[in-house]
């Protein structure tokens, strides 16, 4: 059989020659070409498990063309008869990455790791999964698990490095998941990421928007269209999440609007909740129109909205003009001030805190505002949370129409005030009883 040094060259000019010949390389012991009478090129690799007196096996590494280049197969090779000296077998390599390519694949063993482990195991594994899907499984796609590297996680997670919580997530996540495919399983033989440094804690954000910037935002609100201004306003008329307000139905309104029944698929905490809608909250629905069926906040009919970031952008400018014209008509110099002095950088869920701090400010319990948010942490932790099943419906229901009021009053301020009248609240708790009795 004919030796020479294996090169793209050389096996471009290898002729066809009616029978099916081999070509051995003269640099790595094993490694050789074959070729097909029709004149299909295909590396291989040869190798003894034993000494002389066991036969000679063989293994397919692949078909000349991409992705096996002469190099990239000699590569491969070298791979192989490092394996042959320590004892495996190539044959049982190749069986168990072909498995691993279709059992190990990380999309399925995603899958697999949410309902054995997560479903059973955490209380927020609706929000992992949704994690997954987004933000993890386009990277990886079918990938064996075994050919994910530090590297590629690093990779993933510094496209994170702009959400500083969603890359705490997903890191938990991801070393929960190649330890159990480790520890408990035995898939795989070590994580990745043992030797990762641990993503930091992210501290906790302080941003809440004050009285005057949430009067731009229920003015830039009323100046926007369907679906966003709707949306929008429904977002802090309720003080539900994105996700939760997007995935609204009309099917979970009751008949007179009043209440509010979340599915726990919509819930952070995988809970389902149950939540009173103020009046302002109530007239943005009726505006849509007499429906029954369907998502609230769709274009198409059938999907949810999308293009929040380029809302949130048009929002912003919205605000930052509404406050420069309110600033001036009081008299104020705000020329040389920039739009990011005038309104600093805030997100959708700001708007949650900025409605507890305002509640909390009127004198609502913190039990209600925790029970208007569907904390499960603070008051609903430990004892509290296995024995209280109370849901503070007619307590909700009073504290969010003070919110709309605030909200709805703003319209008509030259310099919004902070809320600041902590008896507002006790004083309808009142009147409600008296009302009762």
């Amino acid at each position: 059989m004919p030796s020479l040094k294996i090169t793209k060259r050389a096996v471009d000019a290898l002729p066809a020659t009616g029978s099916q010949t081999f070509v051995w390389d003269t640099e790595v012991k094993g490694f050789g070409l074959k070729v097909t009478p029709a004149g299909k090129r295909t590396y291989v690799f040869q190798y003894r498990t034993g000494g002389r007196e066991t036969a000679t096996q063989r293994v397919t590494i692949g078909e000349h063309g991409s992705p096996w280049s002469p190099d990239a197969a000699r590569k491969e090779a070298l791979r192989l008869s490092g394996l042959v000296r320590q004892g495996g077998d190539p044959r049982e390599d190749a069986r168990q990455r072909r498995k691993a390519a279709v059992t190990l694949a990380f999309s399925d063993y995603a899958d697999f790791f949410v309902d054995r482990y997560l479903k059973p195991k955490w209380k927020t594994w609706r929000e992992a999964e949704r994690i997954l899907n987004r933000d993890v499984k386009p990277m990886f796609r079918r990938r064996p698990l075994p050919s994910i590297s530090k590297g590629d996680i690093d990779d993933l997670l510094s496209g994170m490095d702009d959400r500083p919580a969603l890359k705490r997530q997903a890191y938990a996540i991801l070393k929960k998941l190649f330890n159990w495919a480790v520890k408990t399983r035995g898939d795989i033989v070590a994580s990745p990421m043992d030797s990762m440094e641990a993503v930091s804690t992210v501290p906790s954000r302080a941003r809440h928007l004050a009285a005057e910037e949430l009067a731009a935002f229920v003015l830039a609100v009323d100046q926007t269209p369907f679906p966003f201004g709707p949306y929008f306003r429904m977002l802090a008329g309720t003080l539900q999440r994105r996700a939760t307000v997007a995935g609204a139905e009309w099917s979970q309104f009751s008949r007179n609007r009043e209440l509010w029944s979340i599915p726990a698929q919509l819930m952070k905490n995988g809970l389902d909740h149950v939540g009173p809608c103020n009046s302002d909250v109530r007239e943005t629905l009726e505006s849509l129109g007499p429906k029954r069926a369907g998502l609230i906040f769709t274009t198409t009919g059938s999907t949810g909205i999308s293009g929040f970031s380029k809302a949130k952008s048009a929002l912003d400018r919205r605000m930052t003009k509404i406050l420069r014209a309110r600033a001036e008509q009081r008299g104020e110099d705000v020329a040389d001030i920039h739009d990011s002095v005038l309104l600093p950088p805030w997100r959708f869920h700001d708007l949650r805190r900025t409605g507890v701090t305002a509640l909390q400010a009127m004198g609502v319990p913190v039990e209600v505002t925790e029970d208007i948010l569907a904390h499960t942490s603070g008051t609903r932790e430990g004892v509290a949370g296995v024995y209280n099943k109370y849901r503070y419906l007619p307590e909700k229901r009073i504290a969010l129409e003070l919110w709309g009021e605030f909200l709805r009053d703003l319209r008509s301020t030259t310099l919004a005030a902070e809320p600041h009248r902590k008896w507002l609240y006790a004083d309808r708790l009142k009147r409600l009883d008296a009302d009762a009795t």
